[in-house]
């Protein structure tokens, strides 16, 4: 399907020149396929969450380069990064920012108050995402009254809006049990393969990374093994 996002000597660091200077990733070259799941694994610490972030284009890179398709965006402007993140990539992060006293739907439809998409598509948009995931007959719930694999749901389906090429999710299971882990990483592979989606995941979770189709093992900011 071709190559959705390779990176070259890719690096972060953190207090250059100083006593306290953090390496946080160092020389990762890595190619990420278009249509399948990618994940980073390893412990905490060890880099996978700052590599997402670069992928992403919420951090810029100490230096190395990063390619979306052939396009090279490791220096470009933050006014560029945030218009390729607006249309091309879903995020869902560990800490879900999801507003308890708001319905599913209500916390899925806030992504498009800052766009065009009229209030009415909107909440057809959201509703849709909401049911491909399993929670048609959880729509009107406030997030309070959701368990935590709902509100993952809940959270997906917000990334979703922008109906993104790229779909990154920090630690997805770090708040449910295996059982919900695996039903909800059946959810997510339906996406994969109907939407043509690029997931890329940083997790610890073997259930996991056993369900990616490529996993880097990363430790003390290395890539230290590929596999798949």
């Amino acid at each position: 399907m071709g190559c959705a996002i390779r990176t070259e000597g890719l690096w972060k660091s953190y207090g250059i020149g100083g006593p306290r200077q953090v390496d946080a990733v160092k020389e990762a070259s890595v190619e990420i396929e278009s249509g399948k799941v990618t994940a980073f694994g390893g412990p905490s610490g060890s880099g996978k969450t700052t590599m997402l972030s670069m992928i992403g284009l919420l951090t810029k890179p100490t230096r190395g380069q990063l390619f979306h398709e052939h396009e090279e965006l490791s220096t470009v402007s933050e006014v560029y990064r945030t218009k390729i993140r607006r249309e091309r990539i879903g995020f869902v992060f560990q800490a879900q920012y999801l507003i308890p006293q708001l319905t599913a739907v209500e916390n899925v439809v806030l992504p498009s108050m800052c766009t065009d998409t009229s209030p009415r598509d909107a909440e057809a948009l959201a509703r849709k995402r909401l049911i491909e995931l399993g929670m048609e007959h959880r729509l009107d719930f406030r997030v309070a009254e959701l368990s935590g694999g709902e509100a993952q749901r809940v959270s997906i389906a917000r990334s979703m809006m922008n109906s993104p090429e790229i779909l990154i999710a920090d630690e997805p299971s770090s708040s449910i049990d295996e059982a919900l882990t695996k039903d909800l990483l059946s959810q997510l592979r339906k996406m994969v393969k109907e939407e043509k989606l690029t997931i890329i995941v940083a997790s610890h979770d073997p259930v996991v990374l056993n369900w990616a189709d490529k996993v880097y093992q990363m430790r003390s900011g290395k890539i230290l093994e590929e596999t798949g």
